[in-house]
């Protein structure tokens, strides 16, 4: 398992794409706190003439954080690729294709399925959250403008890492039965439907709590507003039970 862990890192850090994609996530992340801060700052100017206030740190993080909704689309398509990887598909471009086109050799081998699909998942995982460190900076500069406390920063990155484990499994199953674009295409529209309808005032998923405990938004909203604490602690117990009744599926269809 660490082999194929460290053989799909390898794979990550040596193409062009997976590291373009890692500076174009941090150099948003950079310019939407930034751009937030000034936008922020300004609003406070103008509203402190007017007897109120306005938290800019406060505020420029909480943005910050649901900013970093954007790392799930890259675990989606790293999960994708991931699954396609080894097949025998033109899909990729030469190189990719070439390094990682070697599912005979994994079936000849004794490793067995479980230990292949999570040598993956968290191959997947890991570069995905590596991108994070680089935002440590960012975050320092939350105690000289303010910001959100370090128990909501832990809870925040809690969810965020639960559910780059869930999308990374949901694709990585899509994968399985669909080719890669499709896969692509139904992983995004799921992502969307589960964070993104909860916060729309439409019938019923306005009305259903169901909805609003599956959408990782509701919850990263709910640790920072500090209403509803309880439920990104919901949030993330469903989606560990949901990881746990998935793997096996994952790994009984790659038989």
């Amino acid at each position: 398992m660490l082999a194929i862990i460290l053989k799909d890192l390898r794979l990550f850090t040596n193409t062009r794409k997976y590291r373009l994609i890692h500076y174009i996530v941090l150099v948003i992340l950079v310019i939407l706190l930034f751009s937030s801060t000034v936008e922020f700052y300004a609003q406070g100017i103008k509203n402190r003439t007017e007897g109120n206030h306005i938290d800019v740190g406060k505020r420029s993080y909480s943005l910050l954080i649901i900013g970093f909704f954007i790392l799930h689309f890259i675990v989606l398509n790293l999960g994708v690729e991931a699954a396609c990887l080894e097949e025998g598909t033109q899909y990729f471009k030469d190189k990719i294709w070439k390094y990682g086109k070697n599912r005979a050799h994994l079936a000849l081998t004794p490793i067995q399925n479980w230990k292949i699909l999570s040598g993956k998942l968290t191959a997947i995982i890991i570069w995905t959250l590596w991108g994070v460190w680089f935002t440590i900076p960012i975050f320092v500069l939350a105690s000289y403008i303010g910001g959100l406390a370090m128990l909501q920063l832990v809870k925040c990155g809690t969810v965020i890492f639960i559910n780059c484990m869930f999308f990374g499994m949901i694709s990585f199953g899509i994968a399985q039965w669909n080719t890669p674009s499709s896969a692509k295409g139904i992983s995004y529209g799921i992502v969307f439907a589960i964070s993104f309808l909860p916060l729309t005032p439409i019938p019923p998923f306005s009305y259903v709590p169901m909805f609003n405990l599956l959408s990782p938004i509701c919850s990263l909203i709910s640790i920072i507003s500090l209403h509803q604490s309880h439920l990104w602690g919901w949030h993330v117990c469903t989606l560990i039970i949901l990881c746990l009744l998935t793997f096996p599926v994952l790994v009984r269809r790659m038989r």
